[in-house]
């Protein structure tokens, strides 16, 4: 059964006098993937830095269910955060250090999860841009967190390196029963993940869908890219 990880209610957030995140309300469980869905300056990464807690918001409530607040969110949110100069595994002993995480075990599972097991010695700077996303993955799970927030991680890759991604993405999701918020402009891709699509536009959530009812709107997988468009460009 799912459980309900965070809820959101009714957040808003200004710099100066614009409005970035209006009136949001949404809650995020378990068996969640929920993709992420606005143009540019939309406010989707300002949502989620708000639920991240790296950002304080103006008004409403992020409430987390459970006591491990600090430890509830693992984030990747634009470069992922990792030293080209150190190996895989050694990047996960230093920000293991930094998670009180001190246990070759998990390093090992973790790059196993990732598909970066037999990469694992090898400096990061030679890694591909993918499998440099997987491992900003890995060190963001290091928390054992129950919400992973992802911002464009597609983004950038190739149609292997995004299969690859999204293929240990479903597994981690599914081995460890986190919730997974994802942003993405390669909404394509986006309905191989997720079983919720939030669209954002002006700082407000203006649709919702289930994959069931985007994929019966839309006329299948192949025509949801351009039904999104249509209706957020009639939204606007």
């Amino acid at each position: 059964m799912s459980e309900k990880i965070v809820q959101i209610d009714h957040i808003t957030k200004k710099y100066k006098s614009r409005t970035v995140l209006d009136d949001v309300s949404f809650s995020i469980q378990t068996g969640d993937i929920i993709g992420l869905v606005g143009s540019n300056g939309a406010g989707k990464t300002t949502l989620m830095r708000a639920i991240a807690g790296s950002i304080p918001v103006d008004s409403g409530e992020i409430r987390f269910e459970g006591e491990r607040r600090t430890q509830d969110v693992g984030t990747l949110i634009e470069n992922p955060n990792i030293y080209t100069d150190m190996s895989g595994i050694e990047n996960l002993r230093y920000f293991g250090r930094l998670f009180g995480v001190e246990d070759e075990a998990v390093y090992e599972s973790l790059l196993q999860q990732m598909g970066l097991a037999e990469a694992g010695k090898k400096l990061a700077g030679r890694y591909s841009l993918g499998m440099k996303q997987r491992l900003g993955i890995a060190v963001a799970m290091l928390g054992d967190p129950r919400l992973l927030i992802l911002d464009e991680p597609l983004n950038g890759l190739d149609a292997q390196g995004m299969q690859d991604l999204e293929e240990c993405l479903l597994a981690m999701h599914e081995e460890r029963s986190i919730g997974i918020l994802i942003s993405s402009h390669v909404i394509g891709e986006l309905v191989k993940l997720c079983n919720r699509y939030l669209v954002v536009d002006y700082g407000r959530i203006c649709m919702e869908y289930t994959k069931e009812e985007l994929l019966q709107l839309a006329g299948g997988e192949d025509a949801v890219e351009n039904y999104i468009i249509t209706q957020f460009q009639k939204s606007i």
